[in-house]
């Protein structure tokens, strides 16, 4: 029985062996790809501007905002504005962000209005979207 079991044994390593050897003479492949793409021009930008502004009101409130506009070579222009205001009242912060996109004459308006809380407050902050397109000058 012992006799049979070394046979195996060294039967089954000299066909791993040769296994080995013949697989590893010939394991490289090549593989071509060509691929074809079609030349792509990024619109030029036309026109970019960027403003910021703070301010306070007499009870406290403190607002600060950010816009910036861009138009590219095609007519299409977006235009963002941020406004963040903070009312120390009731430690609440209330972020706008308003971003209006104008292509080919119809604009997409987007305005999300995040409000945070203090951490004292254990609330979530809330969050609404509010989404509208419209024609340009369409009355």
């Amino acid at each position: 029985m012992t006799r049979f079991l070394l046979a195996t044994a060294a039967a089954l390593s000299l066909m791993t062996g040769a296994a080995m050897a013949q697989s590893s003479a010939h394991s490289s492949t090549t593989e071509e790809t060509t691929t074809l793409m079609p030349p792509v021009s990024a619109p030029s930008t036309v026109t970019q501007s960027t403003s910021i502004g703070r301010g306070a009101t007499p009870d406290g409130d403190q607002t600060a905002t950010a816009a910036a506009s861009s138009g590219d070579s095609s007519g299409a222009r977006t235009h963002t504005t941020i406004t963040n205001t903070s009312y120390p009242l009731n430690s609440e912060i209330t972020t706008t962000k308003t971003t209006t996109t104008v292509a080919n004459g119809v604009a997409t308006e987007t305005v999300t209005t995040t409000t945070t809380y203090p951490a004292s407050d254990m609330r979530e902050p809330s969050v609404a979207v509010a989404t509208r397109t419209y024609v340009v000058g369409a009355k």
